[in-house]
């Protein structure tokens, strides 16, 4: 189960390369610009992100949905929202947005993708009390409104608010140190991911 929701919300274009001159390039003792290039690529990258709603962060533990709080689709973090305007928790391109509205994907320049899902199982109110303010192809910061949610037809419905991001390449990540507890702003820091 947890292949089929990554393949929904993870798609990776073909980097692949066909070079016909590699293995021509003879590297001298004295040009290390290769080497130091290369290394660059592997080092760590440090990613601040934002909480996606005004509210209480919580961790993903903390959900009552088994798919998130068990991280199936990931690790990251949620926030119970006082309000509805969601917005990006990382910068990047809208790469999904669910046929419910409840479901947007932002993907960043190095790959990894942020899954914001609204609520817990609102898939089943078929996009009612959500505005989507983003359409898929669209570039967004960090902090800016994506989606916007009616929580007291949430609520009506019998549905829980919490705002869930995860990202759902783990094998790009290596630690997600959320620093946020309690009271939270929209796009405020709430902690940060380390990709490799």
């Amino acid at each position: 189960m947890a292949g089929f929701f990554a393949s929904l919300f993870h798609k990776k274009a073909d980097a692949s390369v066909s070079n016909p001159d590699e293995g021509a390039f003879v590297e001298s003792p004295a040009d290390d610009s290769r080497t130091a290039s290369s290394q660059e690529e592997h080092l760590p990258t440090r990613i601040a992100l934002c909480s996606p709603a005004d509210g209480a962060a919580k961790s993903l533990e903390e959900v009552a949905d088994d798919v998130f709080s068990t991280k199936v689709l990931g690790d990251g973090f949620a926030v119970t929202p006082s309000n509805g305007l969601i917005v990006a928790p990382v910068s990047g391109t809208i790469s999904t947005i669910a046929n419910a509205r409840h479901a947007v994907g932002i993907t960043m320049e190095n790959g990894i993708e942020a899954l914001v899902h609204i609520g817990i199982d609102t898939v089943q109110l078929k996009g009612g009390p959500f505005t989507l303010l983003v359409q898929p192809g669209q570039k967004v910061n960090a902090g800016e409104p994506i989606d916007e949610v009616n929580l007291a037809a949430v609520h009506a419905a019998g549905k829980l608010t919490d705002v869930i991001v995860v990202f759902t390449n783990a094998d790009d990540i290596d630690a997600i140190d959320i620093t946020a507890h309690g009271a939270v702003l929209a796009g405020g820091p709430v902690g940060t991911l380390i990709a490799r």
